[in-house]
Formats: structure tokens, C-alpha cells, sequence
């Protein structure tokens, strides 16, 4: 359990360096009249490395509850380690909850994941010379709570591994 449990915080870790370099990131281009397309494209970048970072602490996490269940085997999602494991943890059924609610944190986390290995669609530069074509442009990466899912999936690890600690 000790591997998965600093392979979790490692994950943390690197996610919350990410946070704070986007931030820092932002900070400068806001002082800035226009962005570039370079520094657009770098937001984008650590945005979705966030998210990696958190999947995989995720991830890491639900590890660590299958060796405290006994599980060993190999498996790549919450609904295939509760398939398989003998009894379901009270912390499996808590994330349980939270990944089949569509408006929690944890949902939320995962459609973002999941979008990012879609293709975007690519304007192509006959839509930039027409006048009568509105280009669109996708802001829902810049509207992502990355900061409140860091925050939520952190405290909820910190808190199970706390009740743990008391039982």
C-alpha cells in the first residue's frame, strides 16, 4: 500500500506544481493587452497535464483501496475493481456515488479527461478570409475548475485515509 499511497501523492504533487505554474501563467497574460498564440497553446498544455495529474492520482488512489480490500489483480476503473473485489469498502461506495452523480466534482473531472482525447475541430483558413462566417472558439478549457477539483479530490484522500487511521 505504501507504493500506491506515494505514487498517489506524487501525482498530487506534480498536480498541484502544474496549478501553480498555470496560475502564474495566467497572471502574466492578463497584465498583457493580447495573448499569443503560444502562451494560448502553453494554458492549454498544463490545463490538460493537470487533469492527467489528477486522473492518475485518482486512480492511484482507488489502487491503494483495492490492496486495502486484498485485491491484486489488475484493473483500470472503479466499476471494474468493485466487479471484482469480495467487499466494497465504505470509500469505494463513497466514489462510487460521486462518479455516477453527473453534477459532482468527481464526474465532472472525468468528462474533462475523456474530452481531451477528442479531436478538436480545425477551422480551416477559408473560414478566417470569409465576413460572413462567425468563428467560434472553444472556451470551456479556460473555464475549467481545476484549483476546486485539486482541493476536492485532496481532501477527500486526506479525510478516507484520516478514518482509516481512526478505525
Amino acid at each position: 500500500m505504501a507504493q500506491w499511497l506515494a505514487h498517489s501523492n506524487q501525482k498530487l504533487y506534480q498536480a498541484r506544481l502544474l496549478l501553480e505554474t498555470l496560475d502564474q501563467l495566467n497572471e502574466d497574460a492578463s497584465g498583457q493587452a493580447s495573448v499569443n498564440h503560444s502562451s494560448t497553446t502553453l494554458i492549454d498544455a498544463l490545463q490538460e497535464s493537470v487533469l492527467f495529474q489528477l486522473i492518475l492520482a485518482y486512480q492511484s488512489y482507488l489502487h491503494e483501496l483495492a490492496e486495502i480490500a486484498q485485491y491484486r489483480e489488475e484493473f483500470h476503473s472503479l466499476s471494474q475493481l468493485l466487479d471484482n473485489v469480495a467487499v466494497a469498502t465504505g470509500e469505494m461506495t463513497e466514489l462510487k456515488q460521486l462518479e455516477y452523480d453527473n453534477f459532482s466534482w468527481l464526474s465532472q473531472l472525468q468528462s474533462a479527461f475523456q474530452q481531451c482525447s477528442q479531436k478538436e475541430v480545425v477551422m480551416t483558413s477559408k473560414t478566417q478570409s470569409s465576413p460572413q462566417m462567425i468563428q467560434l472558439s472553444d472556451t470551456t478549457a479556460h473555464a475549467l475548475p481545476l484549483q476546486d477539483w485539486y482541493l476536492a479530490l485532496t481532501g477527500m484522500i486526506e479525510l478516507q485515509r484520516n478514518n482509516r487511521q481512526e478505525s
